[in-house]
């Protein structure tokens, strides 16, 4: 019986230690195959923030082409109204427009005949004809005037007007010039206009501001604006 009882017990043995050997290698399938599938998870999570991430980049590049679309749609726009625009300009000006072309003759005949008329002054006799001008238009109340501007309103060429002021020997430039005509309308207006505030006066004559009004005039005359004033009020 013992060697019975002693057999029995070490199948049982052999049998617990296959079971558990058994076991173990079944945890260790398992654990691999957890793992497989964990992997397989997260890549499966990995594809889907990828093709969510490339869902988004696609939405965000046919919103870019709609926005696109829609400016090329505003850009044919703009370009068949100014084709419809050049067209309609073409028509007019085959048709023929004598009218507009006499009206525009007229508009610029006073500067066709300044040209004309200065064309061979000496340089003398275009700083009076200047002066002329000046006293009748006023220009140089304008405190923005400039060469560019002057010879346009004159009807020259800025290369004529600005070679006149160059080596003029009396004044050192344009700016010179036209200082002396405001100040010599601003005395005017101090003498007929008593009533007018000094820079108003100023304001009126084209200086752009009070200081330059009393620096020019003190530098000019000798005097203040006030002072020349007060000096008229008493003759």
């Amino acid at each position: 019986m013992t060697g019975t009882h002693l057999l029995i017990a070490a199948v049982i043995i052999a049998f617990v230690i296959a079971f558990i050997i058994t076991m173990l290698v079944l945890n260790d399938s398992a654990k691999k195959i957890i793992s497989t599938n964990t992997k397989l998870v997260e890549n499966q999570n990995t594809l889907l923030e990828q093709n969510k991430m490339q869902g988004t980049e696609l939405e965000k590049r046919l919103s870019e082409l709609e926005e696109q679309k829609s400016e090329l749609e505003q850009q044919k726009g703009k370009i068949e109204a100014l084709q419809r625009q050049q067209e309609e300009l073409a028509a007019q000006l085959r048709h023929g427009t004598v009218d507009e072309v006499t009206q525009l003759r007229e508009q610029t005949r006073p500067h066709r005949e300044h040209i004309e008329l200065t064309a061979d002054m000496t340089d003398e006799e275009l700083m009076a004809w200047i002066d002329e001008q000046m006293d009748e238009t006023r220009l140089f109340t304008d405190p923005d005037m400039t060469v560019k501007t002057m010879a346009k309103a004159l009807g020259l060429t800025q290369k004529r007007l600005g070679g006149l002021f160059k080596n003029h020997p009396k004044y050192n430039s344009l700016g010179d010039y036209l200082n002396e005509k405001r100040v010599l309308y601003a005395c005017r207006l101090l003498r007929e206009e008593p009533h007018w505030t000094i820079e108003a006066v100023g304001t009126e004559a084209g200086f752009g501001g009070r200081r330059t009004f009393q620096t020019e005039v003190k530098r000019r005359l000798g005097v203040t604006p006030l002072q020349y004033r007060q000096a008229q009020a008493l003759t």
